[in-house]
């Protein structure tokens, strides 16, 4: 079986709302109420995925015999903070189903966002991670991405503690 990466169209939106749904759900669902969780997830619907696709985000699929298996999204920058004149770009999901973790494919899909994020001449690539998330934390760290600021990160009616990050993309 190979992994194969290409842009998703408005047409896979579907597939990104099924992937979008699982993957969080099964990396980050045990944390919150069955009523957060559906409230969150709403966010992952065809219309939704559609539309961002449609106006102003661009997303890498990985897939495997035409099911997708990871994902990378990114878009405009809507953190609050300090860009001291820099375009800045932000990666709003990076996710990878559990079966095909360690096998390259989060690695591709992150350096894709960089090198994305470097076409379109943005100067920083941010993004947040979960404080809790120690191997997400490494992931970007390898990488170069340097944590800035705490944020919050609501999933329905809970506050996570996340953690912005930053890569600078001339450095």
């Amino acid at each position: 079986m190979s992994i194969v990466y290409r842009n998703a169209t408005v047409a896979d939106a579907g597939a990104l709302a099924v992937i979008g749904a699982r993957t969080f759900t099964a990396t980050f669902g045990h944390l919150y109420s069955p009523a957060n969780l559906a409230i969150f997830l709403e966010h992952h619907t065809p219309e939704r995925w559609a539309k961002a696709i449609a106006t102003d985000a661009t997303v890498h699929l990985a897939e495997v015999d035409g099911e997708a298996v990871g994902y990378a999204r990114i878009g405009p920058l809507t953190f609050d903070v300090e860009r001291h004149g820099r375009a800045g770009i932000q990666l709003y999901q990076l996710y990878v189903d559990a079966p095909w973790h360690g096998a390259g494919v989060a690695v591709i899909l992150r350096d894709w966002a960089i090198a994305t994020a470097r076409a379109h001449g943005a100067l920083d690539l941010w993004l947040s991670v979960y404080v809790d998330n120690p191997r997400a934390r490494r992931f970007y760290a390898r990488a170069g991405f340097v944590e800035v600021m705490p944020y919050t990160f609501w999933v329905g009616g809970h506050a996570d503690d996340d953690i912005i990050c930053r890569l600078a993309l001339d450095a």
